[in-house]
């Protein structure tokens, strides 16, 4: 027993004093860097001896002189550090430390290799840069005019753009980026920009599409062996598959992934838990539901990815709902809630909210439950007006251009007139000094003369054109915006009757004040009013001797009266003025029936002609 406690005494010794020995390393030549990194590599174990091991090679590095050898140990060592899931600061810090020395190089093609390492840290673990570094590198890329990386910038910055929601942006560069892969013929570029593709489909709501790019990829890298990739390719295809509620292909490929995941990805390992737990709340398996989803949270844990366990907690609220146990479930919403919080992602954060507002009013904390789904309209309000912003701002940008042109069109046509203005000028000119000298020369000034009254009759009709153009664009301009002004009522009508149709779902379910409250704070008739004032305002403004005339034959016309008769002069059609007056279409009916009496007409009158006649 004594000979053992010795050995083991003996073997801990000489652990600490290895250890210790290795701490002490100060500098590593060029070949023994190599060799540690090797070693390291080919065993990723989150060790104590590893972390040191690359300490160490860190200090080493700093004491390269070439920068471009130095930059790439950088990158390499903190992508060891990465890959044994410590994606950190200090992982960052060595990314940085590498494109630092890669840029103080001056060779592009190198610097825009080492920015796609911190490009891709901040796609990961670090979104609020993630665009900025994804232009950069799109800049670098073009200055250094290799194909290769010119692909892989545009895969950045696509997948950056679907990080920011915006995925018009994104399914540009991400389509450009497979073109110029597929002229290299570098398929594992090919996999890597298609499972991008597959998530911008998926949240355009083209399953089919999404799916089909998944497996274009998983195909790809099982072909070329690389196992881990196509455990991913796989788990991804499984996400969209679940989606669309088809279970027997999330059976057939998500054991498959596992299989290779298990001991080598932790955080692919912890979605393919994310992803059997969805499974079984599909399947009604509540209770094996629930210990997938705990051990997904168990193997996140080392990786602390905030998304990831949002998602996990909300599907475990849904399965402690399913169970009719609210009050396990009202915790998991209330850790969403809160990891949401530290987020910031706005779209995560509604679907935290919404969860929420249920689980807390399934155990009558109706407070909770009434502050939760005010903070869930308000968010989605502000997101619907960002998007609508955006939209402006791509219209303004159009116009502007549209603008520009035009501006650019009048200048060259005055041009043409001041230059047949000059031309003119001379003619006379010449006329006036043949007419001095030669007293013949009367009848060839005379008929000069004509000629110069029809070239400014001439010049004075075209800008007289000019005019009428650019009052026929400005025409053009303010009905588009006055259309743009109707949609934007349609859209807030929609908006504000889908939550009105979920709120009154939850209130089937409770009697209490505070529901119905919330149900009145949903009534923004003034709101609705004052568009209507400025869209009417605007309409008016428009056409000025239309209302005029209109108001004059027919004095006791009445508010709704105006607007439906606006809305029949821009020839909408019967579904679209019920959704912008907030009516059925039987109440269009009964209003367009009121109108035609007042303005006494026939059975066999047609209103819109009738109204198009003014």
């Amino acid at each position: 027993m004594r000979v053992q406690v010795l050995k083991t005494c003996c073997a801990l010794f000489f652990s600490i004093f290895s250890l210790t020995v290795l701490a002490q390393r100060s500098v590593y030549s060029q070949a023994e860097l190599d060799s540690i990194y090797k070693d390291i590599k080919s065993n990723l174990e989150n060790t104590e001896s590893n972390l040191i091991k690359i300490d160490n090679a860190i200090n080493s590095i700093e004491k390269i002189v070439n920068d471009t050898i130095a930059g790439d140990f950088y990158h390499k060592f903190a992508n060891l550090r990465q890959n044994m899931g410590h994606w950190d600061s200090i992982s960052k810090q060595i990314h940085q430390e590498g494109y630092n020395r890669t840029e103080a190089s001056g060779d592009v093609c190198k610097q825009v290799v080492s920015l796609f390492n911190l490009t891709r840290f901040a796609l990961f673990q670090d979104n609020q840069n993630l665009l900025d570094l994804a232009k950069h590198g799109m800049v670098l890329a073009n200055e250094c005019g290799e194909l290769k990386h010119i692909a892989h910038a545009q895969s950045y910055l696509g997948a950056a753009h679907l990080n920011a929601a915006n995925y018009k942006n994104a399914l540009r560069n991400l389509i450009d980026s497979e073109k110029n892969y597929t002229k290299i013929d570098d398929s594992i570029g090919i996999a890597m920009v298609n499972l991008d593709l597959a998530i911008v489909y998926s949240n355009l709501q083209e399953d089919e599409k999404s799916i089909a790019s998944t497996k274009k990829a998983a195909l790809i890298y099982k072909a070329a062996g690389r196992d881990l990739n196509y455990a991913v390719a796989l788990i991804d295809m499984c996400s969209s598959y679940l989606d669309i509620k088809e279970t027997d292909s999330v059976i057939k490929y998500l054991p498959i992934a596992h299989k290779i995941v298990e001991n080598r990805h932790q955080l692919a390992n912890a979605y393919v838990y994310q992803h059997y737990g969805n499974l079984n709340i599909q399947q009604q398996k509540y209770d094996e539901a629930i210990k997938n989803l705990n051990r997904g949270l168990e193997v996140n844990k080392n990786i602390d990815d905030r998304g990831l366990n949002t998602n996990l907690f909300n599907f475990l609220v849904s399965a402690y709902e399913a169970k009719k146990l609210p009050d396990s479930a009202y915790v998991y919403a209330l850790k969403s809630d809160s990891v949401s919080r530290s987020i910031g992602n706005n779209y995560e954060r509604l679907n935290s909210l919404i969860t929420l507002a249920k689980a807390s009013h399934s155990i009558g904390k109706n407070k909770q439950s009434h502050d939760a789904f005010l903070n869930y309209i308000e968010l989605k309000d502000s997101l619907l007006g960002e998007e609508k912003l955006k939209e402006v701002a791509a219209l303004e940008k159009f116009y502007e251009a549209e603008k520009r042109e035009n501006q650019i069109k009048i200048q060259k046509q005055e041009n043409d007139l001041l230059s047949a203005k000059n031309r003119a000028a001379n003619t006379r000119n010449i006329a006036l000094l043949v007419t001095l000298l030669l007293l013949g020369s009367i009848a060839y000034a005379l008929i000069n003369k004509f000629r110069l009254r029809a070239t400014k009759q001439k010049a004075i009709t075209k800008v007289k054109e000019l005019e009428n153009d650019n009052l026929n664009q400005k025409i053009e301009y303010q009905k588009r915006e006055l259309a743009s002004k109707a949609l934007h009522i349609a859209q807030k009508n929609e908006m504000l009757h889908e939550l009105k149709s979920d709120l009154n779902k939850l209130k089937k379910d409770s009697n209490t004040n505070e529901v119905n409250h919330l149900i009145n704070k949903l009534r923004f008739d003034k709101q609705i009013d004052d568009n209507w004032e400025q869209f009417t305002t605007q309409f008016m403004e428009m056409n000025p001797d239309f209302f005029k005339r209109i108001t004059e034959l027919y004095e006791d016309l009445t508010k709704n009266d105006i607007r439906l008769i606006a809305l029949l002069k821009m020839k909408f059609d019967t579904n679209t003025i019920a959704s912008l007056l907030n009516i059925s279409t039987e109440g269009v009916k009964k209003a367009r029936y009121r109108l035609r009496k007042k303005l006494n007409l026939s059975s066999d009158e047609n209103l819109e002609k009738h109204i198009m006649s003014f």
